[in-house]
């Protein structure tokens, strides 16, 4: 393999690392701190809500006692000052789903599962207890009293010594496990829900070392949990003994269930829990948080590589809105208005405007050379109705200078833009600098120069069909999500490039209200909706009315930005269409028809050709069956 082989191939690796589980051991090594890191580290209940890729996963493990180790360069003295310490457990949907099925009754599941979890907590605090001791002598073991009266609390007698504490614990998980699978056999002993868990907490407690520490126990992935089994962690959660608190990682949406075992007793924040939505905060610092993890891969290959380091900017330049507009042919449009103007006795002042100026104004009066010159002269003494028309529609008509069949319709380049992008998803943002990088290197560029806008644009592109076609297999639901982006991805493709006549930059929806839709064709739209959120083939933000999680008809939503470059329409958040629950099933079963109703007096613009990346999917858009 040759020196520059070799450095590129560092550069993918570093880069094409999207998830946690890749990174391996440069997970911790290339952490960065997110601005909501102290909430969550603070001695509270937390729920840490974001989609796939938001960094849930990364920030959690670093939580862990093994993460900050490794964050604190292995130096255990340092570890060893920390108030907390951190028990990361990711759910496992292989052992989740197996309490659940017909032959016992929902409270004998219930019981079944609660078991299970007094035994993964207690193995975990065990794992962490014998951790400490092989760091340090002064982290003295269990006593045989306190080994005890834990095994008491699993049906065990004559344990005396904390490693017979982990074998009956692990013999109880073992009886538990043949007992789910072999119905013929004995019920094992069961122990009580939070009772091993408190006990052993209690135990450790009186250890030097860990007085005054607490015990974060971290669930990630808490979505993948039963209803009944939230149930009986939100009891957990809310009725938690001294000595430790839970720190829950979860989709958005994806905690369905908020009642204890009480069904009359909810889990409320702030009073039980802090909830920390990583995209609300994140928002604001997404862009330098983004650069800081991207910049710190650059730097260390860059050092490894002997070369000059660059800015993510740098790297990844942006252009104005009038350049792109030249790069996109706008010169060809206005040939011959410019020509026209030139003969005005104002035709110095008027040399001063910009293609795309005389684009909108021309595009506003349907290339009527007389009125646009008049909303033109108006413009460029500071009329205020004309100045805020062009304001509101210069954006959305860089959509239609192309025109159709053009391989770049618009442009997507620049870290700001690949952050409004990824919608605060840092593995979104790590894959379109990844493609960029990619896409540049094939050309034999060196990753000393900039990437181009056009190899920005068509990176993006790729990875909005990445992620597109990945849908399908995330969940059970995937075909679904997938044919409902294609449906809502090509009405405003079709908005975008026409924004004649129409509202700028239209690319969200809202549930208008139809009493003539049936509860079950709610009902299906809704769980549609929610798949949609929690798989991030859409977004949300709350609508004009302050809306709780189960108001479906509250919210805005529009196909996840990421989408955007494929689908070729604005990625900004602004202006919205009414649907009703019918229109979004039937952009998954009927699309033609559900398109050209919404589309109304421009139904016609549907049967122009659609963009070249659209034409993989001709069967579903040519009205292929829902079910093939």
């Amino acid at each position: 393999m040759t020196e520059s082989v070799a450095t590129s191939k560092s550069l993918k690796e570093l880069f094409g690392s999207f998830r946690a589980e890749w990174l391996q051991e440069k997970l911790f090594s290339l952490f960065n701190e997110p601005t909501y890191f102290p909430s969550l580290i603070d001695h509270r209940p937390c729920v840490l809500v974001g989609g796939r890729g938001t960094g849930k996963t990364t920030v959690l493990r670093c939580m862990s006692y093994e993460g900050q180790l490794a964050l604190a360069d292995n130096d255990f003295s340092r570890v060893s000052k920390n108030n907390f310490i951190g028990l990361y457990h990711r759910v496992n949907t292989n052992r989740i789903t197996a309490f659940t099925g017909p032959g016992k009754t929902p409270d004998e599941w219930r019981k079944l599962f609660s078991h299970y979890v007094n035994i993964e907590v207690c193995e975990m605090l065990l794992e962490a207890l014998e951790w400490h001791q092989s760091y340090s002598s002064d982290v003295s073991i269990l006593g045989p009293d306190a080994c005890g009266r834990v095994a008491k609390s699993f049906g065990y007698d004559d344990i005396d010594c904390q490693p017979k504490l982990k074998e009956c614990i692990e013999i109880s998980r073992n009886k538990l496990e043949l007992y789910i699978n072999n119905s013929s056999m004995d019920l094992p002993t069961l122990s009580l829900l939070q009772a091993p868990i408190d006990r052993i907490i209690k135990e450790i407690g009186r250890i030097e070392f860990f007085k005054n520490k607490l015990f974060y126990i971290i669930l990630d992935e808490f979505e993948n949990y039963l209803d009944y089994q939230q149930i009986v962690l939100n009891t957990l959660i809310k009725h938690a003994g001294s000595g430790y608190v839970f720190k829950i990682g979860v989709r958005d949406l994806g905690w369905r269930v908020k009642s204890t075992l009480n069904p009359t007793e909810q889990l409320v924040s702030p009073a039980d829990y802090e909830l920390i939505n990583i995209d609300n905060r994140l928002s604001d610092t997404f862009p330098a948080f983004a650069r800081e993890v991207c910049e710190t891969r650059l730097a260390m290959w860059y050092r490894s590589a002997g070369l000059e380091e660059k800015t993510l900017d740098a790297l990844l330049p942006d252009i104005s809105i009038e350049k792109e507009a030249e790069l996109l042919g706008v010169e060809s449009k206005i040939f011959e208005f410019r020509n026209f103007l030139s003969k005005s006795p104002l035709s110095n002042k008027l040399s001063m405007l910009t293609g795309l100026n005389m684009y909108v104004f021309l595009a506003f009066n349907q290339y009527n050379f007389d009125e646009a010159y008049k909303d033109i002269f108006l413009f460029i003494n500071g009329d205020k109705h004309q100045v805020d028309r062009y304001n509101n529609y210069k954006y959305a008509y860089l959509f239609s200078i192309t025109g159709k069949g053009s391989e770049i319709p618009k442009y997507y380049c620049g870290t700001d833009v690949f952050a409004k992008i990824s919608r605060n998803n840092i593995r979104f943002f790590l894959q379109l600098v990844t493609e960029s990088i990619a896409r540049h290197m094939a050309e034999d560029n060196p990753v000393t120069v900039p990437i181009s806008v056009e190899n920005q644009t068509k990176a993006a592109r790729d990875v909005g069909l990445q992620y597109l076609t990945e849908l399908e297999g995330v969940t059970v639901h995937g075909v679904q999500l997938v044919k409902l982006l294609l449906g809502l991805g090509r009405f405003f493709q079709i908005l975008s490039m026409n924004p004649f006549g129409g509202s700028p930059e239209c690319n969200q929806f809202h549930l208008k209200t139809n009493a003539k839709v049936s509860k079950e064709t709610v009902e299906a739209a809704t769980r549609l909706l929610r798949y949609g959120v929690m798989h991030l083939a859409l977004v949300r933000s709350p609508g004009t009315k302050l809306a709780t999680e189960s108001d479906t008809r509250e919210w805005d939503y529009s196909p996840h930005p990421i989408f955007a470059p494929f689908f070729n329409f604005s990625h900004r958040r602004k202006r919205k269409v009414d649907l009703t629950e019918e229109d979004i099933l039937h952009m998954v079963d009927r699309p033609q028809d559900t398109i050209r109703r919404l589309l109304k007096n421009r139904a016609p613009l549907f049967d122009q050709e659609v963009p070249r990346q659209l034409r993989l999917f001709d069967d579903y858009y040519l009205g292929a069956n829902a079910d093939s």
